[in-house]
């Protein structure tokens, strides 16, 4: 910001008369610190300010402008000394002279240095007694490039030994920077430690605890802060942003991340590490802490069955959700949510639960074959194992015979690579029989257990579990002329088929029933074995 010190009836005494200003050339002043703390202190800037202005009546100047900052000059790109730079190039026809205390008030950095040589202003440092301009001699330009890369180098060392302070502070497990929301710093002989700051420790812990509850969204947070007047560590309304650093900082909890490590704090504690968890998995969508919204409950579970595109929602009067094919096919009406929810029910979770018979029969036929799998698991691994042994007998052999020169080169390459291949394939054989034992039929027999009590459980949960559940059981779901046509993943697909038959079989009593091949799909269990014919192993 730029501005004049003096009251307007002070500089109108001191004004020069128009004869004399018009002698006199026309300067600005700047002067810096680097931080809040030396501004408070009400000492470095006015001390500069006098001196200048001193230096600029003895010289005959006249101080058109001023122009402070409270900045690092570490970095180009400072808010007032960008204002200077532009008020000096507004004037190149008569550029006023800047005047400054020293090299390292005006710049620290090499890329400020460049853009005020290029401008070719005249600089004067008052406490050196330089002028910098195009007259000077080479030489003073060369010293005064030579203050600048020590003012930089001065900088640069500084920055290093701060950060190895910092980094020696973390290791030690204390926070090594500005106090977060909730603490304060507090100097204890020669080193800064946290403390808390009750008051903003209790809003703080507030905070959590509403949004742990699942009924206040960041934004509602934000709100709160606003209308209970709660300002952040700067004084300003605090923001969505700064809201959810909040909520993601585990230093609460007793951790800290610093210079991309994680560190283990001595500081004092404000949240339980369990409170702090959820509030993560909520923030991080976990589907157990954060329901689904409304108008999403079934979407991307559904297509049209007409033209094959998503089936979309829309919100009518504000509450009442309805379900359309997204590309508007116009063959599809709309249908309401509840009539989709109670067609999911029926069609794909009842539709999966057997009769009683009909469970007890599937469940005795499968655990009878346990014998039969173990005796046909054996037959065909002593297959597997026959044909292993005898390519490799052939391909000895037929070494034998090439050594002798019984058969060329070239064949016995072509029948060895042959006969490796079918040694490859009967050793994959010996490895997938090797896995098949009963435990797919216990596996089997667990899947029929569930589904049994499927329908109970599935009304008995929330929309969100109940997604979840459809999620497992449905490969797809087509929505055709209001009606829902399933599509199941397996082994479901096998339970829908053989609950299909239980009205067919109805009359039929479980002992006249014969044994089905829909019964045989429930071994399909991801097993390893190929299709045989006639087998009673699982099918992969």
């Amino acid at each position: 910001m730029a501005y004049r010190p003096r009251s307007r009836g002070a500089a109108a005494a001191a004004a020069p008369s128009p004869a004399a200003k018009a002698s006199r050339r026309s300067a600005v002043l700047y002067a810096r610190v680097s931080s809040r703390d030396q501004e408070k202190e009400g000492y470095s800037i006015p001390a500069q300010q006098k001196a200048i202005r001193e230096y600029a009546v003895e010289k005959g100047f006249v101080i058109l402008e001023e122009f402070l900052d409270v900045e690092t000059a570490k970095r180009a790109g400072r808010t007032n000394f960008q204002k200077m730079l532009a008020y000096v190039r507004k004037r190149q026809t008569n550029p006023p002279v800047v005047l400054v205390e020293k090299t390292d008030r005006l710049y620290r950095n090499l890329k400020d240095w460049i853009t005020v040589d290029e401008m070719k202003t005249e600089i004067h440092l008052v406490k050196e007694n330089v002028v910098i301009s195009e007259e000077s001699r080479s030489s003073e330009k060369f010293m005064h490039g030579i203050k600048v890369l020590m003012a930089k180098n001065y900088v640069d060392n500084l920055s290093e030994e701060v950060k190895k302070g910092m980094y020696q502070k973390a290791d030690e497990g204390y926070w090594p920077s500005r106090a977060p929301f909730g603490y304060t710093n507090c100097r204890t002989g020669d080193k800064s430690v946290l403390v808390i700051d009750p008051e903003r420790a209790a809003i703080l812990q507030d905070l959590f605890r509403m949004y742990d509850s699942g009924t206040h969204s960041i934004l509602d947070l934000c709100r709160y802060t606003r209308e209970h007047a709660i300002k952040g560590k700067r004084g300003g309304v605090i923001l969505p942003a700064a809201m959810h650093f909040f909520l993601r900082n585990p230093i609460y909890m007793g951790e800290f991340i610093f210079g991309g490590r994680t560190y283990q704090s001595k500081d004092p504690v404000l949240l339980s590490r369990a409170l702090w968890q959820r509030v993560q998995d909520r923030l991080d969508g976990h589907p157990d802490t954060r329901p689904a919204p409304r108008n999403t409950l079934y979407q991307g579970l559904l297509t049209c069955g007409h033209c094959g595109a998503a089936v979309t929602t829309e919100v009518h009067k504000g509450k009442y959700v309805y379900y359309r094919c997204a590309q508007v096919c116009r063959k599809e009406k709309y249908v309401r949510e509840e009539v989709i929810a109670d067609q999911l029910a029926e069609r794909v979770v009842k539709a999966l639960v057997l009769p009683e018979w009909a469970h007890d029969f599937a469940t005795r036929a499968l655990r009878e074959s346990r014998v039969d799998i173990l005796r046909e698991k054996e037959t065909r691994l002593a297959d597997a194992r026959g044909r292993y042994d005898r390519f490799r007998r052939l391909i000895d052999k037929a070494y034998e015979d090439k050594l002798e020169g019984r058969v060329d080169a070239a064949f016995f390459e072509r029948k060895r690579q042959e006969w490796e291949e079918a040694m490859f394939a009967a050793h994959d054989d010996i490895e997938r029989l090797a896995r098949v034992d009963h435990k797919v039929l216990d596996t089997a027999v667990d899947v029929l257990e569930l589904v049994k009590s499927a329908y109970d459980l599935y009304s008995a949960r929330e929309p969100s579990q109940q997604r979840k559940l459809l999620n497992l059981l449905l490969l797809n779901c087509q929505l055709r002329s209001g009606e829902l046509i399933p599509t199941f993943r397996k082994p479901f697909d096998a339970l829908a088929k053989i609950a299909e038959t239980k009205n067919e079989d109805a009359a039929e009593s479980p002992e006249e029933i014969p044994r089905r091949p829909v019964w045989w799909a429930l071994l399909d269990l991801n097993q390893w074995l190929l299709p045989c014919e006639g087998s009673t192993l699982p099918l992969s």
